[in-house]
């Protein structure tokens, strides 16, 4: 699999940084990044792109001489399968990294419970996804976790804005219902249920009947056919499948594409990773998926083509936003640690860090005290809807970032 391969080009580059000789000085001026995530299972594609991203910005300051005399080190935290002890195993080895200046991750837990540990070791804590598990730890107490910050926004338009894009996609012809139905998949994890439950009132309010609910257990799946067989027995004009896991979500968009039915399929999010092109190939064509703090299209924001030109430079291969994501974590680190001057002085690097206004590849970042998300709206972080084409990934919502139009998925025509 590509993870596994990036996996491995990933853990050579690392070496390649760990053994290339440094003056003296510059050897007691190493900063660890330590990228918590998981390295197994099925969201490895995410760590191991988020690690990338991390090393390859990493590699560039260190090769324009570091920050006064500071060089980077970056180094993988393994959470494996995100069980509670392999989480909390990774962060009692982060805590005893005596060089270490910050975290950075994609996300260290589907719940985020580890942040009340990585609250007590104090060092900065920056993550990209799950942000209602996040908000809804902080949000009681946010002093408490003054060195914890997300640079996604509220997943809250998650939960909202489909049944918008799917109005918009009457509208304009591209999409043509016999009828207001839909079925909807939820995944039982900490991320997808939210999204899931969300998502069913949104509908319901539009006027949308449901034809199929389910829940499928949050573990890898191979075999979707039992339910995919359920639901061609009453086809609905909708099908929702929020599955995050890019592996899983290829399995059940080829098992569809078995015998599809003539409805619009919407897979939340998996579709972003890489590895889900690469494991349905033309299959993919005609699904919708979304994001939120999704980098924006390289045709209009150029700090996304930056990135990704260097990327792919480097790996041979685009990034999901993970890459591209901790690769802007780290130069936000750079950015505090020129001010602070002290990697040391967690307090300080965690005020600067509370205190980002910058743009960067998903929009202005700028966090909300209250919850130490990202702001999500008209001049921050917008929500992102996405059809795959043909291999190439086309934003269709909102108008003001879309690099094409919605079109009929091909199994509909």
């Amino acid at each position: 699999m590509r993870s596994t391969i990036s996996l491995l080009t990933a853990t050579a580059m690392a070496f390649g940084v760990a053994l290339t000789p440094l003056p003296a000085s510059a050897q007691d001026k190493t900063v660890t990044l330590g990228v918590l995530g998981a390295f197994a299972g099925p969201f490895a594609a995410d760590a191991v792109e988020g690690y990338n991203g991390a090393l390859l910005a990493a590699n560039e300051i260190n090769a324009a001489g570091g920050i006064d005399g500071y060089t980077f080190k970056v180094e993988q935290f393994d959470t494996r399968e995100m069980t509670p002890d392999a989480v909390l195993a990774a962060v009692e080895r982060l805590k005893a990294t005596q060089d270490l200046g910050a975290i950075v991750t994609p996300f260290g837990s589907l719940s985020g419970f580890e942040m009340d540990y990585v609250a007590e070791i104090g060092v900065p804590y920056m993550v990209a996804a799950n942000s209602n598990q996040y908000r809804s730890i902080i949000q009681p107490d946010p002093d408490k976790f003054k060195n914890v910050w997300s640079l996604a926004p509220s997943y809250d338009a998650y939960q909202t804005e489909l049944p918008v894009v799917i109005d918009e996609m009457i509208a304009d012809g591209s999409f043509s219902p016999g009828d207001k139905t839909y079925a909807i998949i939820g995944s039982d994890n900490p991320y997808s249920m939210p999204i899931y439950e969300g998502l069913k009132k949104a509908m319901d309010a539009k006027g949308w009947q449901m034809t199929f609910d389910d829940v499928v257990p949050a573990v890898e799946i191979n075999d979707w056919r039992v339910i995919l067989n359920k639901i061609r027995a009453n086809p609905p004009a909708v099908i929702i499948n929020t599955e995050a896991s890019s592996s899983n979500a290829a399995s059940f968009m080829n098992q569809f594409m078995e015998e599809p039915t003539k409805s619009l399929l919407f897979i939340q999010y998996a579709p972003s990773v890489p590895e889900f092109v690469e494991l349905t190939r033309n299959n993919s064509t005609g699904v919708l998926y979304n994001m939120l703090g999704g980098p924006i299209s390289a045709a209009v924001w150029p700090r996304t083509q930056e990135i990704g030109d260097k990327y792919k430079a480097a790996y041979g291969y685009d990034s999901s936003i993970y890459g591209y994501i901790c690769y802007e974590m780290v130069y936000l680190y750079a950015d505090m640690l020129k001010k602070v001057g002290d990697p040391k002085d967690y307090e300080t690097m965690s005020a600067e860090l509370a205190a980002t206004d910058k743009e960067m590849v998903h929009g202005r970042v700028k966090f909300d005290p209250a919850t130490h998300l990202s702001l999500q709206g008209d001049g921050y972080l917008p929500i992102q809807f996405y059809q795959i084409w043909e291999g190439d990934r086309v934003t269709i919502y909102p108008k003001e970032y879309a690099t094409g139009k919605s079109q009929t998925p091909p199994w509909m025509q």
